[in-house]
């Protein structure tokens, strides 16, 4: 990501959908949709399909989305055209035979209430896309070792004092890199994970 900037990601992609910015985009929300669907057991087909019609209605409409300012309104946004989408498949299909997969029209209404585990599934998965994203984007800002101090530490919640111990450092160093690696990521992210 560019550092000539300071607006975010989001800003940069509403004002102009074409270049680095949508591309960037792009790549991290298409494979967010595709790996999304590939965790219900969407056919492949329709997996091909439902992003396509995800990217293309997001690249028609970005333009128009106004953030709200509470948190999750942009992937509350993309959850919605998802859902939408997955609907427009199902009703494409019509009264044809059933299809091998999930009930599409189920998967599709039980994503678009806000409520349902499968909508909370889609903001962990979001949110874990976003920041694995936004940690290849720091990796070489930081030592391999400050890396993988703060993963273990902040992602994947193991005590700080035994990360600490098995990397050789001190207690006071680890929360150090943990820290450093942290206040980047949140740099990084301003705008990504809100």
């Amino acid at each position: 990501m560019s550092n000539l900037t300071r607006l975010t990601l989001l800003e940069r992609v509403r004002d102009t959908t074409t270049g680095e910015s949508w591309q960037e985009f792009a790549h991290v929300y298409e494979a967010l949709v595709m790996s999304w669907l590939r965790s219900q057991q969407v056919q492949a087909h329709d997996i091909d399909d439902v992003r396509q019609e995800v990217l293309s209605a997001v690249y028609q409409e970005i333009g128009s989305f106004e953030h709200n300012g509470r948190p999750g309104a942009f992937r509350n946004w993309l959850r919605k055209i998802t859902s939408n989408r997955l609907h427009r498949l199902w009703q494409k299909r019509g009264s044809g035979p059933p299809q091998a997969g999930p009930d599409l029209s189920e998967l599709a209404d039980q994503l678009a209430d806000p409520d349902s585990p499968l909508a909370a599934a889609w903001d962990r998965e979001h949110n874990r896309y976003v920041v694995e994203f936004l940690l290849d984007q720091i990796a070489d800002r930081f030592s391999t070792q400050s890396m993988e101090v703060f993963e273990r530490i902040a992602l994947n919640e193991e005590p700080a004092q035994q990360v600490a111990d098995e990397l050789d450092m001190t207690l006071g160093a680890a929360r150090v890199a943990q820290h450093r690696v942290l206040k980047a990521l949140r740099e990084m992210g301003q705008g990504w994970i809100d």
